[in-house]
């Protein structure tokens, strides 16, 4: 009879050492994926802080393959947008191993997200753009935008023209060259067909284009900003003009945004767009 009970409580205490071992090993596995999905969003903050990521009001899903982290895996991170403009909500699905065994887990996030990257768009102006005739504008026009060279760029125009590889004063009609960072005080007028210029063009003055070719990013203060004629611009463009002053796309001239010549310039530049990033909730 004794060695009977002893049996049953030998099988009793391996039944529940078996049960503790599962249990340790789920808890585990569940502490690895909250640890995995916490890497995961600060990942996703990192990307966003860095300008690596750029998130519209449609949102971002990013998948991967093969993101292996912590023993386990970062399968996804899905971007949302919510409420207002300026709340993003980000959720991060991994998968963790441990001993064998998979436990999927979530983690999700809401950070105040504020990216002033204008230079995003194709045309971005202080009042609003007049589109006329047969011109083709490929990528984002925003109007009516309250744009500050030194916020967008990081320094002032004084700073940049002090490093400006050409400086030209009231130049002539087709001045070149036209590379680097180039600061015209003065109105400039480019209607030669074969005209081209590259670069960061800064025009303390009116602008106007009707022939040539020109890639990179153009910033008009001030004056009069007009396209007209057959001129093509590559990259992005920045119309702070006056109330007063004419902002106009007319003719048959071509503007396409283009982000490998802009992000190529703000990288050789080192011009970092301003973000701000805070945040509000964090639920594991």
């Amino acid at each position: 009879m004794v060695t009977a009970v002893f049996a049953t409580i030998l099988v009793s205490v391996q039944n529940k050492s078996g049960d503790i071992s599962d249990l340790l090993s789920s808890n585990m596995s569940e502490i690895k994926a909250k640890s995995l999905s916490n890497e995961a969003l600060m990942y996703s903050i990192r990307q966003l802080n860095e300008g690596d990521l750029s998130v519209s009001q449609t949102g971002v899903s990013q998948s991967y393959s093969n993101f292996d982290v912590l023993d386990g895996t970062i399968d996804s991170i899905k971007y949302v947008m919510v409420g207002s403009s300026d709340t993003l909500r980000v959720t991060s699905f991994v998968t963790a191993n441990v001993n064998g065994k998979q436990t999927q887990y979530q983690s999700l996030a809401e950070i105040y997200y504020h990216d002033s990257n204008l230079f995003d768009n194709a045309i971005t102006c202080s009042k609003e753009l007049s589109v006329t005739g047969h011109s083709d504008i490929v990528g984002d026009i925003e109007e009516n935008v309250d744009i500050d060279f030194n916020t967008i760029f990081g320094s002032t125009m004084a700073q940049m023209r002090a490093i400006a590889d050409n400086d030209y004063v009231d130049p002539p009609n087709n001045v070149s060259p036209i590379n680097g960072i180039t600061y015209i005080e003065g109105d400039a007028h480019f209607t030669n067909h074969h005209w081209s210029g590259s670069g960061i063009l800064i025009v303390d003055g009116d602008f106007h284009m009707t022939g040539g070719t020109f890639d990179g990013i153009i910033w008009v203060e001030g004056g009069r900003f007009m396209m007209s004629g057959n001129g093509l611009v590559n990259g992005s463009i920045f119309a702070n003009s006056d109330p007063d002053e004419q902002t106009k796309v007319t003719g048959n001239c071509d503007i396409y945004y283009s982000q490998t010549i802009v992000q190529q310039l703000l990288s050789t530049y080192n011009i970092t767009p301003d973000r701000e990033i805070k945040i509000l909730s964090w639920d594991n």
